[in-house]
């Protein structure tokens, strides 16, 4: 039989798979490092958080996660950040957050219009928006724009750049291109229209103008744009580079003896614990990431070397103890680590303090410096109000022995919001199907269950009784009004005294004296009636003149509604010309510089053909004068052969002649003969044709 392994390396195969299993388990427990945040309101959005059934009024610098719920009402705007996406709800639009963690971002829209632009999307990563009708999922970044209509019970999808999926009920799907506009009915992806390249409203001209300001931001060059809450940095402060710490942003009309994490409040929120909401309007970022330096007797954001997906930390403070019954904190500075209050794995401390060892200072930079501290009652810090109104300067004497303490532990019942409680929004048509196409399944139905006291989701909002109508009910007296004090003590008397036998004067004399009392009571009850109904007519009147008051305040803010809007949108034209006109200016100038060019190109090229007919020129030339040097050389190579080739025949010829001269007979005794002519004496004649 084969020896099985040895107990060493099955006991190092053991640890080595708790270890991993531990650190699966720790990776799990690690809260989301990412959030969303409201960047941009206009008109009333509301907000409920997860878990909460009251809609309150939505604040900017407080952290989106899953379960929460925002509303905008008719005629407003909004833009949520999701890491360095933008999505901007329209008019009447209901948004559930369904998921948000480092590798998915999952939204649910009930009813209206959402445009999201997707900056960057990894791989791995999951951008979803789910409607009653299907699930639409980006492949890659784009603009994309979703219309729920949930009287019609339709959704239409606009992908007005990048690709994505769009998936139904049953799991089919369907992608979608850039310019395609595609609306579908019911769950099965059954389409009702479709069209190329739609025009833009007046919702995508306000997306793209609110792209356009996102892609001119100054902080994206010195974060990255998965900081959520960047945008708010360039109208608030300024950059500048410093020598220790890099790039620093100063902030603006900050009020006196300001210090971070001192105006604003603390609010749980799960699962991160007490997590501080500032009141300042570019409050977020450097609240939840990187640290705080005073440079120059001037407090400075610090964000350091963030990375490319930085990790949101409800608050970078530390508390210290020793103060009673108060609580106490301050910011950390640049290279101090920030301890989670909740259990975390290793990575996780690595990357929520980026460059910076996760280590517990013995001695932080903040910790003796008064101006740095901010206080509160521990009441006021449980229920979340500002600390900005009420904090407290902790004694010379405490900040030497006071050592650094955890958070204070989760409150036993939920403090009450400050924010006011606002109508819950609505409404949902019940001609919408129920429930979601969603790739996972949606929270349970009684974590956004309407209260007792506010009107359903699916019905519309109670409109208020008519003026008259409330008046004619309050002036209304009861039919059979129940007998006042006056009256029923003297019907009570007249009662015990009736069975009494009394004489006939006397019984005439009380008679009287009841009669009189009755028709006294009678009298009261009737003043008292005519009283009552002259209050109630009062009150009538004063609440008409109320309801007068608060129309006329209520136009009075519309009308300057409406005149900031116009303003707003006089501004806008004016900017829109101007960027034309520096558009058009940008364009001759290109043209321009085009044109130069071409010209340069054009001579560039005559300079060119010129010296190519030159260089062609010369190589014809000195092609000739090869060609000609190499006939000449043939011709006399020929003729140096002819020459030799005539010598060797008359050599011969002069050998044969003298053989013969010797072998002829001695002619001296005969006569004279006549002399031969040239051509009988064997002499070639060269061609004159291969020799001239």
């Amino acid at each position: 039989m084969r020896a099985g392994p040895s107990s060493p390396a099955v006991a190092r195969l053991v640890a080595l798979f708790i270890l991993l299993v531990g650190a699966a388990a720790a990776v799990r427990a690690d809260p989301p490092g990412r959030v969303a945040r409201m960047n941009h309101a206009e008109g009333t959005v509301s907000f409920a958080p997860a878990g909460d059934i009251e809609w309150t009024e939505a604040q900017p610098n407080r952290p989106l996660t899953r379960g929460d719920r925002l509303w905008t009402d008719r005629g407003s705007r909004a833009e949520i950040q999701v890491g360095s996406s933008a999505v901007r709800l329209d008019g009447q639009t209901r948004l559930d957050i369904l998921a948000l963690d480092d590798r998915s971002a999952q939204l649910s829209i009930t009813q209206g219009t959402v445009y999201a632009r997707v900056r960057s999307l990894p791989d791995g990563e999951n951008f979803e928006i789910d409607t009653p009708n299907l699930a639409y999922r980006a492949a890659y970044p784009g603009d994309y724009r979703i219309d729920v209509d949930a009287v019609q019970g339709t959704t239409r999808v606009t992908v007005h750049s990048g690709t994505g999926t769009v998936y139904g009920e049953s799991g089919q799907a369907q992608p979608l291109g850039g310019g395609q506009q595609v609306t579908f009915r019911g769950r099965a992806l059954a389409q009702i229209g479709a069209q190329e390249s739609p025009p833009q409203d007046a919702f995508d001209r306000w997306a793209a103008e609110r792209n356009r300001r996102e892609d001119q931001s100054i902080a994206a060059r010195y974060v990255p744009r998965e900081v959520v809450g960047y945008q708010q940095l360039d109208p608030h402060g300024q950059w500048r580079r410093d020598a220790t710490h890099g790039a620093i942003w100063f902030p603006e009309g900050t009020p006196a003896g300001w210090a971070p994490y001192r105006n604003g409040r603390w609010e749980w929120i799960g699962p991160w614990g007490w997590t501080w909401i500032d009141d300042a309007p570019w409050g977020f970022a450097p609240f939840h990431y990187g640290r705080w330096a005073l440079v120059e007797g001037r407090w400075a954001w610090a964000p350091g070397r963030l990375s490319l997906r930085p990790v949101y930390a409800p608050a970078l403070v530390a508390f210290i103890g020793g103060g009673g019954s108060a609580v106490t904190w301050f910011a950390l500075a640049p290279g101090e680590a920030w301890q989670p209050p909740y259990r975390t794995s290793p990575a996780y401390l690595s990357d929520v303090n980026p460059n910076i060892p996760a280590t517990v200072a013995s001695n932080y930079a903040y910790q003796r410096r008064p101006e740095a501290l901010t206080a509160v009652s521990a009441a006021d810090f449980h229920r979340g109000r500002p600390a900005g109104a009420g904090w407290m300067r902790v004694a010379t004497n405490v900040l030497t022995s006071a050592p650094i303490v955890p958070p204070p532990p989760m409150p036993q019942e939920r403090p009450r919001r400050a924010a006011t409680v606002v109508a819950r929004p609505g409404p949902t048509p019940t001609a919408a199907p129920p429930g979601q196409v969603i790739a996972q399944a949606p929270p349970p139905a009684a974590a956004v269950a309407p209260a007792a006291s506010a009107p359903a989701l699916g019905a519309a909002p109670r409109a208020p009784a008519p003026a008259a109508a409330v008046g004619a009910t309050v002036a209304r007296a009861p039919a059979s009004p129940e007998p006042s004090g006056p009256v029923r003590r003297a019907q009570n008397r007249a009662a015990v005294a009736a069975p009494k036998p009394l004489p006939d004067r006397a019984r005439m004399a009380r008679a009287e004296q009841a009669k009189r009392a009755a028709v006294a009571a009678a009298r009261q009850e009737r003043e008292r009636r005519e009283q009552l109904a002259g209050r109630q007519e009062q009150a009538r009147r004063d609440q008409i003149a109320r309801r007068a008051e608060a129309e006329r305040l209520r136009r009075t803010a519309q009308a300057r509604r409406d005149e900031q809007l116009r303003r707003q949108a006089q501004a806008r034209r004016d900017e829109q010309a101007r960027l034309e006109a520096k558009a058009r200016q940008a364009e001759q100038l290109r043209r321009e510089v085009r044109a130069s060019q071409v010209e340069q190109a054009r001579r560039a090229a005559d300079r060119d053909a010129v010296a190519l007919r030159e260089q062609r020129a010369q190589r014809d030339e000195q092609a000739r004068r090869v060609a000609h040097d190499r006939e000449a050389a043939q011709r006399e190579a020929w003729q140096r052969e002819q020459q030799a080739l005539t010598e060797q025949w008359r050599r011969e010829h002069e050998a044969v002649q003298r053989q013969r001269q010797r072998a002829r007979p001695d002619l001296r005794d005969q006569p004279p003969a006549r002399a031969p002519d040239v051509w009988q004496r064997g002499y070639p004649l060269v061609s004159p044709s291969r020799t001239s």
